[in-house]
């Protein structure tokens, strides 16, 4: 790799002006500092720092510095929002290109349910946008400020909402697409002049090779635009909203109902989910756990400590046998039909919908409506969190591994006193539109801490070798960075079908040079 010169500065600073480009290093070090760095530089909260930092604002600067990175050979990777290890942190310097002046909504097609946006629109601007013409986005559950090109296309995409919208994958459209020699592909029916409609066309579909399961984290060139699917939105075109952080709660609106409905135990809240999923009737489903539950209710650790001690083992128990439901329906006798059949399905389940007030009600349609729930509370208690045995399979599969990861190395790990103890599954689990589980197992350590984040580290390795025994492949693949190199060596064998082979095919397909820095994608070149 040649050093990045004086030369190669000139060069991006002419496509984007001597405003938009820097090596300040008082800057360049705000670019090392994410969530979750530490996990993967053994205890190190900031990663190398970067060559510079280019901010482009149009996809012509975007193919320019690209094809400048090709010439003087400079890794380069774009990001949106920032939010996670994945889109900074690398064991090598890379040059980061910064989306933030790439943030409109291009367009909002009602006929066709379609958002064209660009980078850095986030969920939360077109959510606000959309509802006003009776429509919706997928929502992760990375929280309102998450990027919507980035769930889409590029990494995950998994929500609260995603029974009724599904994961980001499937709802990717058309796509302008930079690839790694900084050439424009234009995907799907966008490729034909034919608009953003679909994402496939004649021939052979690239969208496995854009994303596939996980999303290529920026290993293979930069998404530019991207059109997404909008679903039916049923309330206001602007919601009320009070209360105060960290629990801001909305106006249950016409057109809504939340619930929590508990189970005696794991089989029938797995035959409650087979039905609710068989019936089609809630716009949200959610599993939380008893700890991220408890977190809702409470505005501070304090008061959640308190609660937590009011608790009974029982009830503790209980709480972790809930999902969090949100119906939606067109009128007042849809909305009577479905909270008629929902309490028929509890009853044949054996569930007990718990009365819920005005104020939890609200901060519950506020969470799901925004994808905030989660990932709000998981920071809240130890500054961190980690997302172990992460798969997607059946519905009781999903749980069902949950569970295994909680006994098989969770519980003796919380028991060393290295990571948050807890007394049930740590656990966010939803459902897809096509009825398949996401669950993750969630593992709150101390990230100022090295004995944490080791135990934290060790508790990824695990999950990641009990995913790969289920044959589910792992949550990233092999990098350079700490633990997940040797994790994936290992699973490799444990896998039916070696698939890292063939994406590495497809990594030198793409990226001949391996500019595109891909951390968190695929390392090296293909081996046979």
């Amino acid at each position: 790799m040649m050093s990045f010169t004086r030369d190669t500065y000139q060069a991006l600073e002419d496509i984007v002006g001597s405003e938009y480009i820097t090596q300040n290093p008082e800057v360049l070090d705000t670019y090392c500092f994410v969530w979750g760095t530490e996990l993967m530089t053994n205890g190190d909260k900031f990663s190398t720092r970067p060559h510079a930092v280019i901010m482009p604002e149009t996809v012509e600067e975007i193919q320019a510095i690209v094809r400048v990175c090709n010439r003087y050979n400079v890794k380069y990777k774009a990001f949106a929002t920032g939010f996670e290890v994945v889109a900074l942190t690398a064991a090598e310097p890379f040059l980061p290109i910064d989306l933030r002046r790439m943030n409109r909504i291009i367009e909002i097609d009602e006929k066709n349910r379609i958002a064209v946006v660009e980078p850095y629109v986030s969920q939360a601007e077109l959510f606000v946008e959309t509802i006003k013409k009776g429509l919706r986005p997928n929502v992760l559950g990375a929280g309102p400020s998450a990027s919507i090109l980035t769930g889409t296309a590029a990494h995950m995409g998994s929500g609260p909402q995603s029974i009724s919208t599904d994961y980001g994958g499937r709802n990717l459209l058309g796509v302008e697409w930079v690839l790694p020699d900084g050439e424009i592909l234009r995907l799907g029916s966008l490729g034909c002049d034919a608009g953003w409609i679909n994402g496939d066309g004649p021939g052979i579909s690239l969208r496995g090779a854009l994303r596939g399961y996980g999303g290529a984290n920026g290993g293979l060139g930069i998404f530019t635009k991207v059109a997404t699917k909008l679903y039916p939105h049923y309330g206001p075109k602007k919601f009320e909203v009070g209360g105060r952080a960290p629990n801001y709660e909305m106006k249950i609106p016409e057109g809504f109902s939340m619930h929590v409905v508990a189970f005696p135990g794991i089989k029938q809240m797995k035959d409650f989910v087979h039905l609710i999923y068989e019936e089609a009737i809630c716009f949200g489903l959610e599993r939380p756990g008893m700890f991220l539950l408890a977190m809702a209710q409470t505005e501070t650790n304090s008061e959640l400590a308190q609660l937590m001690e009011s608790m009974s083992k029982e009830d503790q128990e209980t709480a972790s046998f809930s999902l969090i439901i949100g119906l939606d329906a067109s009128s007042e006798r849809e909305m009577e039909y479905k909270k008629k059949l929902l309490g028929m399905i509890i009853d044949q389940t054996g569930g007990t919908d718990f009365p819920l007030g005005e104020k939890d009600e609200g901060i519950l349609l506020n969470s799901m409506l925004t994808g905030q729930f989660m990932t709000r509370s998981a920071f809240r208690m130890t500054g961190s969190f980690a997302l172990a045995a992460v798969g997607e399979e059946s519905i009781d599969s999903s749980f069902d591994l949950v569970t295994k990861a909680y006994k098989g190395f969770l519980k003796d790990a919380m028991d060393s006193g290295k990571i948050l103890k807890l007394d049930t599954e740590s656990v966010w689990q939803i459902v897809y539109g096509d009825g398949v589980g996401h669950c993750e197992s969630i593992i709150f350590y101390d990230p100022a801490d090295l004995e944490s984040t080791k135990k934290a580290v060790e508790c990824l390795e695990k999950g990641d070798e009990m995913v790969a025994k289920w044959r589910l492949g792992i949550n990233s693949l092999e990098n350079a960075l700490s633990y997940k190199e040797s994790a994936q060596k290992a699973a490799r064998p444990l896998l039916t079908h070696d698939f890292v082979k063939y994406i590495r095919k497809i990594k030198a397909a793409f990226d001949p040079n391996l500019l595109s820095e891909s951390s968190f994608y695929v390392a090296g070149k293909e081996d046979g």
